[in-house]
């Protein structure tokens, strides 16, 4: 499947000038993102831990080991660039936001990232982004799920195993498959250059299809992606 998905950050032309792929890190903007997070600065991390709690006694209600699990915080890192940040940040609805990666004791084996959003009244927000490694953002996971989940499928129908189009699908562990020598650095949660491959397990009727997703950043805050079929599996 050679399909992709592209999204852009569109910045008020009156607020910057045009961003292109060959500049990638385009100054104003970057300067624009600083002062942004300048103003509204990462919360403690008990104010972090307290949001991730709330969302985690929601999302984990049915597992009694994860009722109260302890939290500890990996990484905090500024999320603003995610086209949800941003387009939250000038439509006034959000101060800022954070992608922030924990360990669930005795909840989760793997990693799990969640973004952590400060509404206009300063409270707190988390949202599960992803569990396990992905170098993907919120916005392109969220772009990107449908085109892994049609992966999915068709590689179901190439293994004779019928799955209809409505049975809901979830995102498993999420793991880096590879990169490139080009892949640029984080830059306020997101990356303008480069490229790499994620291994996307998505579970649906009663099978686990291990897609592989290839993204290249395309240098406005967007990536594209396509399925990689001749990596993509169906486990046993």
């Amino acid at each position: 499947m050679n399909s992709g998905v592209r999204f852009l950050l569109a910045l008020p032309i009156i607020l910057f000038a045009p961003c292109s792929s060959a500049d990638a890190q385009n100054e104003l903007i970057l300067n624009k993102l600083t002062e942004w997070n300048d103003a509204a600065p990462a919360p403690g991390d008990e104010l972090i831990k307290f949001a991730v709690s709330k969302t985690v006694g929601e999302l984990y209600s049915q597992t009694a080991t994860c009722m109260g699990a302890d939290i500890i915080i990996n990484k905090v890192e500024p999320a603003t660039a995610d086209r949800y940040a941003f387009d939250g940040r000038i439509n006034g609805t959000l101060r800022n936001a954070w992608f922030v990666t924990v360990q669930l004791a005795n909840c989760e084996s793997a990693p799990v990232r969640f973004m952590v959003l400060q509404q206009a009244d300063a409270s707190l927000k988390a949202i599960r982004v992803n569990r396990g490694t992905s170098y993907a953002w919120e916005s392109l996971i969220a772009d990107t799920f449908l085109q892994a989940r049609l992966g999915a499928d068709v590689a179901l129908k190439r293994k004779g195993l019928s799955c209809r189009a409505e049975e809901k699908a979830a995102l498993g562990i999420l793991r880096i498959s590879s990169e490139e020598p080009d892949l640029g650095p984080v830059r306020f949660g997101i990356r303008y250059t480069g490229s790499w491959i994620e291994i996307w397990p998505i579970e649906l009727c009663g099978h686990t299809v291990e897609v592989a997703v290839a993204f290249t950043a395309d240098g406005d805050g967007g990536a594209y992606s396509r399925i990689a079929s001749e990596m993509t599996r169906v486990l046993p």
